[in-house]
C-alpha cells in the first residue's frame, strides 16, 4: 500500500475519522447497508439493513499517549452531538470513538489498554459511569446509555506502519474471510478506500452515502486485474497486442469490470451459453462466438481510430477478465450478500 505520503496530505483528525469509519464498517459488515462521513446526524453514520443507525462521534488526539489535557472536553462535546443526532432516528448503537487510551482521564484508563477496546457504558467502572451521567445532567441532555459505547483504537505518529496498523489488521481479517488468493489484496484495498472511496464520502453534501456495493466493488476491480496474457487467450490475441491493450486501455477495462449491471449481463449470457460443459472450452467458445455482441455494450465502438485487431482484442480481454474471475467475484457477493 502506498501509505508513505498519506500522513502529510490528510489532516490528522480527518484521517482518523476515515479510518474509524472503515473499522466500524467492517465490524458491522454483515448487517451494513450504507455509510456517511460528516452526515446529517454525526461524524460517522452507518445505516443497517434493518433501517436502524449506528452513530459515532470521532475525536482524535495527535499525541494520544501523552496528551490528556482536553480529553474530557472532547468527551463532553461527543456526548452533546450524539444526544442531538439520535433524537429523530431509530438507533442501534451510539459510539464515542477515539485514539486516546485514557478518554475519561480517570481510573478507567487500564481498561482501554491494547490496540483496540470496546466498552459499553454498563461495563465501565462506577466512577466513569457517574462522570458521563453527570456530564449529561449538567448539559441537560438525554442519551440512551444502554446503547452507548466508548471505543478506542491506536492511531498515532506520522509513521504509516504505526499509524495504520490497527485498521490494516481489521481489513486483513475482513479480506481473509473472503478466502481470495490475490497478492497484497489487503494493502491494495485499503489504499483504494483511503484515496478514492472513503475520501469521497466526506464532501459537504450529506446526502452522498457509500453503499455496500460502492465499498466492495473496488475489491472486484482488483480481482479482475491481470498483467500477463491469459493462457486461454494466448492463441487468440497476439501477446504484444495484449500488453498494448492492458497498458493503454486499463481504465476502460476496469470500468467495464466494475460495472455491476454489465457484469451481471455477461455472467447471465455465459451461463445460458450451451456450447460446451467444459469450463476452459466453454469460455474460449463463448468469447470467440459472442464478442461482437459486446462491442457496443463496452462502448468500444465509440473509441476513435481503433483498428479491427484492437477492437477484437479489447472486447475479448474484458470478457475474459469478467468470466475468468467470476467464481471469486461470486464468492465476494455471496459472503457480503450483494445482489
Amino acid at each position: 500500500m502506498a501509505r508513505s505520503s498519506r500522513a502529510h496530505y490528510v489532516p490528522f483528525g480527518f484521517d482518523f475519522q476515515i479510518n474509524a469509519g472503515i473499522i466500524l464498517m467492517i465490524e458491522n459488515i454483515d448487517h451494513f447497508s450504507s455509510l456517511r462521513l460528516e452526515g446529517h446526524y454525526e461524524d460517522i453514520e452507518i445505516q443497517l439493513d434493518n433501517g436502524k443507525y449506528i452513530l459515532a462521534q470521532a475525536k482524535s488526539v495527535v499525541k494520544a499517549c501523552s496528551d490528556f489535557s482536553n480529553v474530557r472536553e472532547k468527551l463532553k462535546e461527543g456526548l452533546r452531538t450524539l444526544s442531538k443526532g439520535s433524537k429523530d432516528i431509530d438507533i442501534e448503537k451510539l459510539i464515542y470513538i477515539t485514539n486516546s487510551p485514557n478518554p475519561l482521564k480517570d481510573e478507567s484508563h487500564n481498561i482501554f489498554l491494547g490496540e483496540q477496546s470496546h466498552r459499553m457504558y454498563n461495563t465501565l467502572p462506577e466512577g466513569s459511569q457517574k462522570l458521563i451521567a453527570d456530564y449529561l445532567k449538567s448539559m441537560d441532555l438525554s442519551l440512551d446509555l444502554n446503547k452507548f459505547m466508548i471505543q478506542v483504537f491506536q492511531f498515532e505518529t506520522d509513521e504509516p506502519l504505526e499509524r495504520y496498523k490497527v485498521v490494516e489488521k481489521c481489513v486483513d481479517y475482513f479480506i481473509s474471510e473472503l478466502r481470495l488468493s490475490v497478492p497484497n489484496l489487503t494493502r491494495r484495498v485499503l489504499s483504494v478506500w483511503h484515496k478514492h472511496v472513503f475520501i469521497n464520502s466526506s464532501t459537504s453534501n450529506p446526502d452522498i452515502v457509500l453503499t455496500k456495493k460502492d465499498i466492495i466493488w473496488p475489491i472486484i476491480v482488483i480481482i479482475t486485474e491481470t498483467k500477463d496474457i491469459p493462457e486461454d487467450l494466448d492463441d487468440r490475441i497476439d501477446e504484444s497486442l495484449y500488453e498494448d491493450i492492458v497498458h493503454n486501455y486499463r481504465d476502460l477495462i476496469n470500468n467495464c469490470s466494475e460495472n455491476y449491471a454489465l457484469f451481471i449481463k455477461v455472467i447471465h449470457d455465459y451461463t445460458e451459453y450451451k456450447e460446451s460443459s467444459n469450463f476452459s472450452k466453454k469460455i474460449k467458445s463463448f468469447i470467440d462466438n459472442k464478442w461482437q455482441e459486446y462491442v457496443s455494450e463496452f462502448n468500444i465502438d465509440e473509441i476513435e481510430d481503433l483498428d479491427e485487431d484492437l477492437k477484437i482484442g479489447l472486447t475479448k480481454t474484458i470478457l475474459y477478465k469478467i468470466l475468468a474471475n467470476r467464481r471469486d467475484i461470486d464468492k465476494v457477493k455471496r459472503r457480503l450478500n450483494i445482489q
